[in-house]
């Protein structure tokens, strides 16, 4: 019987968690969610908890939990953590090309920490 190819969020789980059952923290995960937004909405959600969480389980349930009552900060602190920093005001009084660079940071960390 052939493999199921891991997910993004399955290889992060292993890859944060080595020594831990993958089902174990799928289960936190998958407080968020169900029957609730797109397959990919939830995975962007799972991968936010687990950048923001840093290892810690008891952060990721709190983030999940943060998440179910409205994921949207969640993704921007991990997904843009530059632009959510200097937020909306801060982001309006930068030149375009300073917006730009920032977004583009953002985008690479963002990157950077997905292929870790």
């Amino acid at each position: 019987m052939a493999r199921k190819r891991a997910t993004v969020v399955e290889e992060k789980i292993a890859a944060m968690w080595p020594d831990r059952d993958v089902d174990e923290i799928k289960a936190i995960l998958g407080r968020y969610g169900a029957g609730r937004e797109t397959v990919w909405g939830r995975r962007r959600v799972h991968l936010a908890a687990l950048k923001l969480c840093d290892g810690d389980l008891e952060k990721l349930a709190r983030y999940v939990e943060m998440a179910n009552r409205d994921y949207r900060d969640l993704v921007a602190y991990a997904e843009y953590p530059e632009a959510s920093r200097l937020g909306f005001v801060g982001m309006a009084k930068l030149s375009e090309a300073e917006a730009r660079a920032v977004r583009r940071r953002d985008k690479q960390q963002y990157q950077r920490w997905l292929k870790r």
